[in-house]
């Protein structure tokens, strides 16, 4: 019986050990192996039996991971107890870099015959590149979801493969004209999607800055309508007379946006995806801007940006972060229509260097020749 363990610690992680999981199971049938993991509603629905539900653990910066360091240090605990009872043939991290570098370090020393891979790794090319010494040192493999990456690590001695980004599969395809209509938004009306983040740091921080600037542009152009992403940690009365979507709603917004004001992150990526013009924005205590600084190895944070090699979408960090801003340069959108039309082919040459692979199908060949008995099989 073959034995594989996720950790993730993030929805977006949750889907993607998923996506993996399930392209798993086709190439090694379901009663030869069992999968565990901390995850969440997306690993149980793909199979895995649940250690820990991951939604406890999203943070962003140092500061809440202190705040919740004693939870984590238990956690950790508990989970290489529980990994030395399991002995996984695999064990897959995906996300949380700061607790998942920590456990891949202790694993190798506990369980030398595990092989440990890192699927879409940290962005040690954007900030803290010592991290890469830890995966040079403690990963049997690094699967990589940017075509970049790959050439990076292994200039670093890191055993890595580029794989794709699973996020192009995992995107539901939509009328874009259908959903606005879903959405009660009228031909004439031009729609401006707010994701203010999905943790309580961000949209503390976001999301009364991403209000205000919709006041700001409903005052000069009343056609606007304003939609929020759901997010758990949104309280409704916060948002006041904009309305927050449902659950299971937000790619639909990503889609049928004319413009989009994003909270930096892998949304940013989604978004470049369904070609939709987009300001990343960022604002977080000083504490983890000051980090941020001081670790950064380039001028850039939005992946499209990174992806295309140039700024081809507005970044407002921290105090550059303010509704006035978001404001201006939307605003200068709307009165040159052509900008928008620019931006839309900019994302979609970030689309195409993209979508060359099934990621979730390439990782799932790849982390099933790690086990020693189907290492001579490779399926083409």
């Amino acid at each position: 019986m073959k034995k594989i363990f996720f950790v993730t610690g993030e929805t977006s992680g949750d889907m993607h050990a998923a996506s993996l999981l399930n392209e798993l199971y086709k190439i090694i049938p379901k009663e030869q192996m069992i999968a565990k993991a901390i995850g969440g509603s997306h690993l149980k629905d793909a199979g895995a039996d649940i250690f820990f539900n991951s939604k406890h653990l999203a943070s962003i910066g140092i500061t809440e991971v202190i705040s919740r360091l004693f939870m984590y240090l238990n956690l950790e605990r508990e989970l290489l107890f529980q990994l030395f009872i399991f002995r996984p043939d695999v064990l897959v991290l995906i996300d949380f870099p700061g607790f998942n570098l920590r456990i891949a370090k202790k694993v190798k020393t506990l369980l030398p015959d595990t092989k440990i891979v890192y699927y879409l790794p940290p962005q040690v090319w954007a900030w803290n590149q010592r991290r890469t010494k830890i995966l040079a040192k403690y990963c049997d493999l690094v699967l990589c979801g940017l075509p970049f990456e790959e050439k990076f690590h292994k200039g670093r001695g890191v055993n890595a493969c580029y794989v794709g980004s699973p996020i192009l599969h995992e995107l539901e395809k939509f009328d874009r004209e259908k959903i606005r209509s879903e959405f009660g938004i009228k031909k004439e009306d031009l729609l401006i999607g707010l994701f203010p983040g999905s943790r309580k740091s961000e949209i503390y921080f976001m999301l009364p800055v991403l209000l205000k600037a919709s006041e700001l542009l409903h005052n000069i152009f009343p056609q606007i309508k304003f939609l929020i992403a759901q997010a758990p940690a949104i309280n409704l009365k916060e948002a006041g007379k904009v309305q927050v979507l449902l659950p299971g709603n937000n790619y639909k917004l990503l889609c049928a946006s004319d413009i989009l004001w994003l909270t930096s992150g892998t949304v940013t990526l989604e978004a470049a995806l369904y070609e939709t013009p987009m300001i990343l924005g960022y604002r977080g205590n000083m504490i983890n801007y000051f980090l941020y600084l001081l670790l950064k190895r380039i001028n850039m944070v939005g992946l499209p940006n990174i992806i295309y090699g140039e700024k081809i979408v507005p970044e407002l960090l921290q105090n550059q972060a303010t509704p006035e801003n978001y404001y201006e340069i939307t605003k200068n959108w709307l009165k040159k229509p052509e900008e928008l039309e620019k931006i839309k082919k900019l994302l979609k040459t970030v689309k195409e260097k993209i979508t060359d692979k099934n990621a979730s199908r390439e990782a799932a060949l790849k982390i099933r020749e790690l086990i020693p008995e189907y290492k001579v099989f490779v399926l083409k």
